[in-house]
């Protein structure tokens, strides 16, 4: 075969490895692309056992398991009930140990947020122990609440801070998950509103849909839950759903 040949062929070669490797990178999985969140990857792939927990899909995204600030102050104050990501139910009992100085006249303040970081549930820790010392005091408290529609809330176990000096304010942040509510009927022709944050209208009151929550699913509560012409139950656009779905 004439050298000439050899060449043309090696380069046609090259050009279509090149082009290969552009629309077929290495380490691509088009199903990958789709995980955006530590939840999604781990209802898909391998988790790692590791505290953290860690997911990697195979495209190469890596993501861990939010619990929030835990790591970073367990030498300070440490829970036992709930754990991070642990779905909770009210009344909800929660337990644990701080530094003697995270209270002042033995308790510290709790704040249970939604996702949109309004305030759901306040309440007040009390020391089960002497409290006047530098070792760790168990704690405990109560708080009742009323399910949302968010699904993921935080609480914030606040260092007491009598002074009001933002050098002196602390919190342990712990990510949570709250039960969705479930609607009673909401218009006279027998349409049920529930699902994953109230996203499904339909003829059963005990509807669910098996989905990961996305922040624009909030944007139902602003529509109107009804029969329509075809006779099934659907959703009739508002103005406020729709500028609601127009930011997300």
């Amino acid at each position: 075969m004439k050298t000439s040949t050899l060449i043309i062929i090696l380069i046609i070669g090259l050009a279509l490895l090149g082009g290969m490797y552009f629309f077929f990178p290495p380490n691509t999985s088009v199903e990958g692309d789709e995980i955006t969140t530590f939840e999604e990857c781990a209802a898909k792939y391998p988790v790692m056992e590791s505290y953290p927990e860690q997911c990697r899909t195979p495209d190469g995204k890596h993501f861990t398991r939010d619990i929030g600030n835990e790591l970073e102050k367990m030498n300070l104050i440490r829970i036992n009930t709930p754990r991070p990501g642990e779905t909770i139910e009210s009344p909800l009992t929660i337990t644990g140990e701080a530094r003697g100085y995270w209270f002042f006249e033995a308790s510290f303040p709790v704040v249970l947020l939604n996702a949109n970081g309004q305030e759901i549930a306040t309440g007040i820790a009390q020391a089960q122990g002497e409290w006047m010392t530098e070792d760790f005091v168990p704690f405990s408290t109560t708080l009742t609440f009323t399910n949302d529609t968010t699904q993921k809330g935080t609480f914030l176990l606040k260092k007491d801070n009598p002074s009001g000096l933002p050098e002196n304010e602390d919190r342990l942040v712990v990510p949570v998950i709250i039960p969705v509510t479930v609607s009673e009927p909401v218009s006279a022709d027998g349409c049920y509103v529930g699902g994953c944050s109230s996203e499904v209208c339909s003829e059963d009151p005990g509807a669910v849909s098996p989905c990961m929550y996305r922040p624009e699913y909030g944007c139902y509560q602003n529509a109107v839950c009804e029969r329509q012409s075809t006779g099934a139950c659907g959703w009739t656009q508002t103005n406020e759903l729709v500028q609601c779905l127009a930011v997300m």
